[in-house]
């Protein structure tokens, strides 16, 4: 993947740890000026060793590393710090080719199959409707402009298979704010893909698939066992999560666009 994305600039969101980490390096060894966002950056307190899973030890790790990849604490859920952060990186690196849209939120507790489907609290719908769809609406509505000036960008939003009915029992365990949230990603990813269309910028989703998170460790064994059946049970590596994202980070309207697709599918139904 070296050398793929030269002279790129690549917005990650949610890039403290799992896919998003594996998005945000895979991009900076693809060649990419890599900027990571998270809601905090715990930096540690002199004498002490970094917080494993943080943005700040991202930082480290890339700086080990040798990979381009810069740190902003940015809240997707907030609109002011979404456009500080574009704000800043534009006047940082003067360009932003591809936007990862990775952050969001999932049932804070366990999800369980002894849940009220009718028990959700507005409070609750609106949060997961700010962070799952509204963030990266507001990154594509700050984005974009710069994209459109330059004529190319990539706009990538992290979906989930739940979300098209792949992953049956999600249904089942609490994650109906969830999936239809996702749903709702997927249709605004295609919305935007005709919209930008004249303006040579690809707008995709796609589905990581079966991926052994922090929050998959709280999924149920039932619901495990059948995501596992459908997929392959990956971890959030480079290897497994970095063909897929360096391959629509490339794209312009010529290419891939307005299309939901699956990480276990790439070189196989698409390129």
């Amino acid at each position: 993947m070296a050398g793929e994305l030269s002279g790129k600039v690549a917005i990650v969101t949610g890039a403290s740890q799992g896919t998003g980490r594996a998005y945000a390096r895979a991009l900076a060894q693809a060649g990419a000026t890599v900027i990571a966002t998270s809601r905090s950056m715990k930096m540690p307190e002199p004498g002490e060793e970094f917080v494993p899973n943080t943005l700040a030890e991202l930082g480290e790790v890339a700086r080990q590393a040798g990979e381009d990849i810069h740190l902003i604490a940015c809240d997707v859920g907030n609109e002011d710090q979404i456009i500080r952060c574009v704000e800043q990186v534009m006047a940082n690196f003067g360009r932003i080719d591809v936007i990862v849209s990775n952050a969001a939120t999932y049932p804070e507790d366990q999800p369980s199959p002894h849940y009220d489907p009718l028990g959700f609290t507005t409070e609750e719908w609106e949060r997961y409707n700010r962070i799952n769809v509204v963030g990266p609406y507001l990154m594509i509505r700050e984005v974009a402009p710069h994209m459109i000036a330059q004529k190319s960008g990539s706009i990538i939003n992290i979906t989930s298979g739940a979300s098209l009915g792949v992953e049956v029992a999600a249904a089942q365990f609490g994650m109906l704010a969830y999936v239809t949230t996702k749903a709702a990603l997927n249709r605004l990813s295609q919305f935007y893909a005709l919209e930008f269309k004249d303006h040579n910028i690809a707008v995709n989703a796609i589905c990581p698939g079966s991926v052994v998170t922090h929050s998959w460790r709280g999924v149920p064994q039932e619901m495990q066992d059948e995501m596992l059946a459908r997929g392959t049970g990956k971890l959030p590596t480079t290897e497994a999560m970095g063909p897929s994202i360096v391959c629509l980070a490339q794209q312009d309207a010529s290419g891939i666009t307005g299309q939901i697709l699956h990480t276990d599918d790439h070189g196989v139904s698409w390129p």
